[in-house]
């Protein structure tokens, strides 16, 4: 949420950031928030005087006591009149307010869409970083990416789309429909036991930086993902519980990243300024959707209803927000170096970056060459106090008293997308998926190889 102090101040600002993150201005009406904010104030400070006319009510009943009773009832009428129209504006005004996007990094490109994204860095394995001047906006770095898998040990074969390779080693997608329908899937074998070594991988990498594993609820209730700004935007994307067999009645949802949980926790409390910066991280069951996609992605695993991921995430001073965005890009880049996998990192750009709260983000993509494309496998986002102030989580600063905190989130590894990039990327002729060599002493195997 906006501090509308901020707003107040400067809605030219906000004016242009609404057209930069292409945010609808017909929810987000500017102007219309503006004019309710006037008569909201006017009508607060005219309850605000009826209130203190009510004080010197009792002067006035010591000496005529039936005028006082005629004038308090006066004011109890017009009071009770002001508070309906107050809750009224109130409503409108806060509906509005709930679509204006964060204030975009001064930093962050401007641009209409992902062609405007920017290459920050390309890396590749037996290559390391590729120069900064083969970089540019859009797609400048793929023509530098393998056109051959890098892992493969011989070059007399046509790389293959993931969804080509993974049936044959424990990616069941037919099956998974069957059950619950499609964008479902089985992952099972030894394919399971690569998302197993992942997540051993980078869970034991987080604990050794001194990140604290959380187990969150996966169903949560609607203030926990409005107040990380998942809602009203992307509603559409979340699957909802109705409150038939839920206790008390109420309505859940399930989480599309353990984001939401993890920040919830601190709802509503004031942290120690010397507590901070709280660094967590969550293996997570993650649903959504995928409203809005249908047509796109639909072979294989890519793109479905539910997915495991680990997430990262911190609550700071602001003064540390932009330290823990730079260590969450250093440990994705940690992981794909460390699995081998030719990647590159992304600036997004205002008309690009993700939701509502987003004050700046990029995205890591691996290179895919078997389908001769980069695919997004973690995000990376520094909210700003954006969330704080909608969950209401501060610290206390010694020099400045109360002040909201920043929150930082990134996907640390998206498990299914993982999989994709190491099953195109170390494929072999026969079908075979060679093991990376950071995951084997947990798969117990070198290779993967498909049934005879």
């Amino acid at each position: 949420m906006i501090d509308v102090r901020a707003l107040r101040a400067d809605p030219e600002s906000m004016r242009q950031a609404i057209r930069e993150r292409r945010v609808d201005p017909g929810r987000a009406d500017l102007d219309r928030w503006l004019e309710l904010d006037d008569q909201r104030r006017r009508l607060q400070g005219e309850l605000d005087g009826l209130n203190g006319e009510k004080k010197e009510l009792a002067r006035l009943g010591k000496t005529d006591p039936q005028a006082a009773r005629q004038r308090g009832q006066e004011l109890r009428e017009r009071g009770r009149q002001l508070e309906q129209e107050l809750a009224a504006l109130t409503t409108a005004w806060q509906t509005v307010l709930d679509w204006f996007p964060n204030w975009p990094h001064p930093a962050m490109p401007r641009g209409a869409g992902e062609d405007d994204n920017v290459e920050e860095k390309a890396w590749a394995p037996g290559v390391g970083y590729l120069p900064a001047g083969s970089l540019g906006t859009g797609h400048g770095s793929a023509a530098l990416m393998p056109s051959f898998p890098p892992h493969a040990r011989t070059r007399d074969f046509s790389p293959r789309a993931h969804a080509d390779l993974g049936g044959g080693l424990g990616v069941d997608t037919l099956q998974g429909a069957k059950v619950s329908g499609s964008r479902f899937a089985y992952v099972h074998g030894a394919i399971a036991l690569v998302q197993y070594a992942l997540t051993r991988l980078l869970s034991d990498e987080l604990l050794r930086r001194g990140y604290e594993l959380m187990v969150p609820p996966l169903l949560v209730r609607e203030r926990t993902l409005y107040g990380t700004s998942h809602f009203p935007e992307g509603r559409d994307q979340v699957y909802r519980i109705t409150s038939e067999n839920v206790e008390e009645g109420a309505e859940l949802y399930l989480v599309g990243s353990s984001e939401p949980a993890n920040f919830s926790y601190f709802m509503d409390r004031t942290l120690g300024e010397a507590e901070l910066p709280y660094r967590l991280f969550a293996c997570t069951t993650c649903f959504r959707s995928e409203a809005g996609s249908w047509g796109r992605d639909v072979r294989g695993i890519k793109r479905v209803h539910q997915f495991d991921k680990i997430e990262m995430n911190a609550v700071c001073r602001p003064d540390q927000s932009e330290a823990m965005y730079e260590e969450f890009g250093g440990i994705n880049e940690w992981l794909l170096q460390t699995l081998e996998l030719p990647y590159r990192m992304v600036d997004k750009c205002t008309g690009d970056a993700g939701y509502l709260a987003t004050h700046r983000q990029r995205d890591m993509e691996v290179w895919l060459p078997g389908s001769g494309e980069y695919m997004e496998v973690m995000t990376d986002t520094n909210t700003t106090d954006y969330q704080a102030r909608r969950l209401n989580i501060r610290y206390r600063s010694e020099a400045a008293g109360l002040q909201f905190c920043h929150t930082v989130n990134d996907t640390g590894c998206a498990m299914g997308r993982m999989l994709i990039a190491i099953m195109e990327n170390y494929q072999q002729a026969d079908g075979a998926v060679v093991v990376p060599a950071a995951l084997r002493p947990v798969v117990g195997r070198e290779v993967l190889a498909p049934p005879a």
